[in-house]
C-alpha cells in the first residue's frame, strides 16, 4: 500500500496544515488511517501523548479538515487510504471546535482562549447567537469564562442538531511552559475547570480529542474526566503507528543506502508494540542530506535538565558509555508539580524522559518494571549535551587546557591526575571503582567539548575511552586496585601495556599523534602515565 505522496524534494518542515501539503504537492506521508481509528473508537474523550515533532498537530489538523461540515474537502483526500474506507461517508459531516494551546501564554491565556472560542462561534452561529454566547460567558458579574467551551458545544448542538467534535492541540504546553512560574497552580486550576466542564459527561459533545506530550493526571488536571481514554507511549493500540514513521513508511521515503544510517540515528523509539522513526529528524535528513541532531535542536530541554540529579546523570553517562539499560519502575501518570520542584522519584523521572522522547523502553518480562535506554545516535548526542552543560560545565575550560598541552606528557599526566582526583574528592566512588572513573572522565571529556567514544571494539578487545582532538588522538585505559599499598604508577603502566598487547590503536589514523594514557586508581587517588605512540615501533 502506497504511503508516500507528493514531491520528495518538496519538504515542508514548518507547517501543520494538512491542506497546504496536499494543494502544494509537498511530500506527505499518508496518516489518514488515524481518522478511521478515531471514528471507530467508542470512547467519548481520547488523549494521545507523544513526544514533540511526531506529527501530532498535523494529524489533528487533518482530522479537522476531514470532519468539518463547513468545508468541502473530499478532493483533498482523493487517493489516500481513507478514501477507500467505509468511514469516508462521514467526511464534512459535523461541526468542529478546534483549539491549539500552542500560543497561550502566562499573561494572556484567558483572553487568547476567548478569541479562539469566539472564532469557532462565528464559524457556526449567526450574529445573534454569537452575541448571546459572548454575553453569557464573558460579560457581566455572573459570567464564568471556564464554562465557555461547554456553552459553545451546547449552542452549536442547539443550532445544528449535531454534536460537535472538540479538538485540543498541545493541551499540556501552557503548563509545561510555566512549570517554574508562581502562576503554575492558578493555570492548572483554570485548565482543569475548562476541560472538566467541556469533556466530562457533556451531552452536547460528540467526541473530544486531546493531544500533547505528557500524561498529566496526578494533580487532578485530567483525573475528573472519568470518560477519558489515554493512548500514551506505553499502551499498545491501533494508534501505535499513526504518529511518527513506521519502518514501511521510512523504507518508502529513503534510498537503501540512506536507510541503514537512518536506523542508527533516528529509529528505535517505542510506542506500544511498534519501534518508530522520529518524523522530524528523518524529513530533516532528507532535506539537508546530513545526519545530525535535528530533534534535539528543535526544542527546550529545561524541564528534564531540572530533574536530572547526580545519580541520574551518572546512570545516563553509563548508558552512553556502555549502551546498557536502566531497570526501573515507571509511573505513567505524571505530576508536573514534583518535576518542577525537582523532588521526584526515579519512576516519574524515567517516565517523563520516555514520554518526552529522551529515552525509550522495553518491558521486563513477568514484572512491573521497565528497561529504559537510549534509542539511537541522535538521542545519545542529546544526552551528551545535557551532561556537557549541567554536570560538568564548570570543569570544561580547565580540562580542555590540560589536553591542549598533552605533548608534554609528564606535565599532562600530573595535571590530569590532580584534576580527576580533585573532582572525585566529593564523588561517591562506590563499589565499582573502575566504572566510576570511566564514567566521570567520559563525562568530563564530553563536557570539555571533545569527541569521545567508549567501550568500542578495536584490535583484540575493547578500549575504555578514545578522545578525538583536532590534531591528536588519545586512548585511555583504567586499572583499579583494592589495596592501598599497591603502586598506582605501576598500575597505570599496566594499563598502557594492555593498550599495546591488545592493539587498541589498530586502524587509528596515522597522520596525527596518538597518545596512550593509563590510569591507575584507588578510591579518590589516581596516577596517570602518558606515552606518545610510535606507529613505526
Amino acid at each position: 500500500m502506497q504511503k508516500v505522496f507528493g514531491d520528495k524534494k518538496r519538504i515542508n518542515l514548518g507547517s501543520s496544515v494538512f491542506r497546504k501539503f496536499i494543494e502544494s504537492g509537498s511530500l506527505y506521508v499518508d496518516k489518514t488511517m488515524f481518522i478511521e481509528h478515531v471514528l471507530e473508537e467508542a470512547s467519548d474523550v481520547l488523549l494521545f501523548t507523544r513526544p514533540r515533532r511526531t506529527g501530532k498537530s498535523l494529524n489533528l489538523n487533518m482530522l479537522r479538515t476531514f470532519l468539518d461540515c463547513k468545508q468541502d474537502t473530499a478532493e483533498l483526500f482523493s487517493g489516500l487510504y481513507i478514501d477507500t474506507r467505509p468511514v469516508f461517508e462521514q467526511i464534512n459531516s459535523v461541526p468542529v471546535i478546534y483549539m491549539s494551546f500552542r500560543e497561550l501564554n502566562r499573561t494572556s491565556y484567558e483572553a487568547m482562549l476567548r478569541a479562539k472560542l469566539e472564532e469557532s462561534a462565528c464559524r457556526y452561529l449567526n450574529d445573534t447567537q454569537v452575541n448571546n454566547f459572548i454575553n453569557r460567558c464573558f460579560v457581566g458579574d455572573f459570567a464564568v469564562p471556564t464554562m465557555a467551551l461547554y456553552y459553545l458545544t451546547k449552542e452549536i448542538h442547539d443550532a445544528y442538531g449535531l454534536k460537535p467534535y472538540v479538538l485540543v492541540d498541545e493541551y499540556d504546553k501552557l503548563l509545561m511552559d510555566n512549570i517554574s512560574s508562581s502562576e503554575y497552580e492558578t493555570i492548572k486550576d483554570w485548565l482543569k475547570n475548562v476541560f472538566e466542564s467541556a469533556m466530562k459527561d457533556n451531552p452536547h459533545l460528540e467526541k473530544g480529542i486531546m493531544v500533547g506530550v505528557t500524561r498529566v493526571s496526578q494533580e487532578s488536571l485530567l483525573s475528573g474526566l472519568n470518560n477519558i481514554k489515554v493512548f500514551d507511549v506505553f499502551a499498545a493500540s491501533v494508534f501505535d503507528g499513526d504518529f511518527s514513521l513506521t519502518e514501511e513508511e521510512t523504507s518508502e521515503l529513503l534510498d537503501e543506502d540512506q536507510l541503514e544510517s537512518a536506523r542508527q540515528w533516528y529509529n528505535n523509539y517505542r510506542v506500544g508494540n511498534r519501534k518508530l522513526y522520529t518524523l522530524f529528524s528523518v524529513l530533516s535528513y532528507m532535506e539537508w542530506r546530513v545526519l545530525d541532531n535535528y530533534w534535539g535542536m528543535s526544542g527546550s530541554m529545561e524541564m528534564i535538565i531540572n530533574a536530572l540529579n547526580k545519580d541520574r546523570a551518572d546512570a545516563i553517562a553509563e548508558l552512553i558509555s556502555n549502551g546498557k539499560e536502566i531497570e526501573t519502575m515507571i509511573e505513567r501518570r505524571l505530576s508536573l508539580r514534583q518535576l518542577r520542584s525537582g523532588d521526584t522519584d526515579d519512576a516519574s523521572f524515567y517516565s517523563f524522559a520516555v514520554q518526552t522522547g529522551y529515552l525509550t523502553y522495553d518491558r521486563v518480562a513477568g514484572g512491573k518494571t521497565y528497561n529504559v535506554f537510549l534509542p539511537n545516535r541522535e538521542l545519545q548526542e542529546v544526552w551528551e549535551r545535557f551532561i556537557l552543560k549541567e554536570v560538568v560545565k564548570e570543569r570544561q575550560t580547565n580540562l580542555r587546557d590540560i589536553f591542549r598541552n598533552i605533548s608534554d606528557t609528564e606535565e599532562f599526566s600530573r595535571n590530569l591526575s590532580e584534576f580527576v582526583s580533585f573532582q572525585l574528592s566529593c564523588y561517591d566512588t562506590g563499589k565499582e571503582l573502575e566504572k566510576t572513573y570511566h564514567v566521570l572522565v567520559f563525562g568530563l571529556i564530553l563536557g570539555a567539548g571533545f569527541k569521545c567514544s567508549s567501550n568500542r571494539e578495536r584490535g583484540f578487545g575493547r578500549y575504555d575511552l578514545w578522545l578525538e582532538g583536532s590534531d591528536f588522538n588519545v586512548i585511555i585505559e583504567f586499572k583499579k586496585t583494592k589495596k592501598e599499598t599497591d603502586d598506582l604508577d605501576v598500575l597505570a603502566v599496566k594499563a598502557i601495556e594492555q593498550i599495546d598487547n591488545r592493539k587498541y590503536y589498530a586502524k587509528f589514523p596515522k597522520n596525527m599523534p596518538l597518545y596512550k594514557v593509563g590510569v591507575g586508581c584507588y578510591k579518590t587517588e589516581c596516577s596517570v602515565v602518558t606515552v606518545l605512540h610510535d606507529f613505526c615501533g
